[in-house]
């Protein structure tokens, strides 16, 4: 009985192999003829060469950002959509960038989506806010709630599509060549700005906000034409060699609590693509964006460790000053919603977002992210 007992459990043994052996076969046939198939379509498929502008200098961290975007496409499409980088002043002029990609110039463009509050106000939100959403809020509202539709609706308005490719932490702050121990210290200083909010605001307590390109920052600061400015987080500030020139950073930076940096896309290019490449194109965003925003993370420590290191003096808002800022943050921010449809639209879309996730937020405490930004959901 034993001896028939191994006989069977040897049967069904060797059963099984044979018919894994055969699986296998078949497998490795259906593979192959996958493959190949695979093969002939990316040999017969189309190649497409883009160009895309930017409005950063060479050698910026912003300008790798968008360098690591196109070269995940291009490893992802298999060298079916080849991307060229041109940094500013090569084919255009920062203030060029969205125009050369909305006539087609171009087929692509990025940005920081602020740099177009003048055409749009509404810009302003998709880029950041003032005492407002985190970057890992910002990554939620884009992909979990509605905000990659915001997005495609306000540059769709200029026949673009955007796809966000990094979001930064909070900005720096001032950096500045005088103290700025207080907001009463910011009358009559001359200070580099971006943003619609951000420059009312600035202007409200007495500042002159000025508008100059990335790449002439550290020469207005060297040579006085500016006292003060805020330009990203402090990786970016001290690869831009801004530490040199200052010897003053006043935090936070309420300014710009979080930065959203993207690739826009001529409709008509957009529309030329096969439904793989967009595809791609949309996994390479995804993936640029995970690895272009923990190491900025990341290095935003270890830069602000290094200047603190190498004696910079820290200049700390107080409680008092920052409660005023909310204060006019939110007066300013109700004063465009009045005056534009569209940027209501997107900011009625981060208070949703915000009223969603605020209870979760409040449960999660100390140990959570950001804050609940009551002010602005007055």
């Amino acid at each position: 009985m034993k001896r028939n007992r191994n006989f069977i459990v040897f049967l069904l043994i060797l059963t099984v192999i044979i018919m894994s052996a055969c699986m296998n076969q078949e497998a490795g046939s259906n593979q192959n003829n996958n493959n190949d198939n695979t093969s002939t379509n990316t040999a017969s498929g189309e190649t497409f060469n883009w160009r895309m502008v930017t409005p950063w200098g060479g050698g910026s961290l912003h300008i790798g950002q968008d360098e690591r975007f196109a070269e995940l496409v291009k490893e992802l499409s298999n060298g079916r959509l080849n991307i060229t980088v041109h940094q500013v002043g090569e084919l255009t002029e920062a203030a060029g960038v969205l125009e050369a990609v909305r006539d087609g110039v171009v087929e692509m463009g990025t940005d920081t989506p602020l740099y177009w509050s003048n055409i749009n106000p509404a810009f302003d939100l998709l880029s950041s806010q003032v005492v407002g959403l985190s970057n890992i809020d910002y990554l939620l509202w884009m992909y979990a709630a509605d905000g990659l539709e915001m997005y495609n609706k306000i540059y769709g308005q200029h026949n673009m599509v955007y796809f966000p490719h990094t979001v930064h932490s909070m900005e720096s702050g001032i950096r500045s060549t005088k103290p700025i121990e207080s907001l009463d210290d910011l009358q009559g200083m001359n200070i580099r700005f971006v943003g619609l909010m951000q420059s009312r605001i600035i202007n409200k307590f007495g500042a002159n906000p000025v508008s100059i390109p990335t790449v002439e920052i550290y020469e207005g600061l060297q040579r006085g034409v500016i006292d003060a400015a805020e330009f990203a987080t402090p990786w970016a500030d001290q690869i831009m060699g801004l530490d040199e020139v200052t010897d003053y950073w006043a935090v936070p930076g309420w300014h710009q609590t979080s930065c959203v940096f993207g690739a826009m896309i001529n409709e008509k290019a957009w529309n030329s693509l096969p439904e793989d490449l967009q595809e791609i194109v949309a996994i390479a965003a995804k993936t640029a964006m995970l690895e272009n925003t923990t190491k900025a993370m990341y290095n935003d420590a270890v830069a602000a460790n290094e200047m603190v290191e190498q004696g910079i003096t820290i200049n700390r808002m107080s409680e008092e000053d920052i409660k005023r800022i909310e204060e006019v943050a939110n007066e300013v921010r109700e004063e465009i919603a009045s005056e534009n449809e569209d940027f209501a639209m997107v900011l009625n879309s981060q208070k949703a977002y915000l009223e969603t996730y605020g209870m979760y937020r409040e449960l999660q405490g100390k140990w959570g992210f950001g804050d609940n930004y009551p002010s602005l959901l007055d």
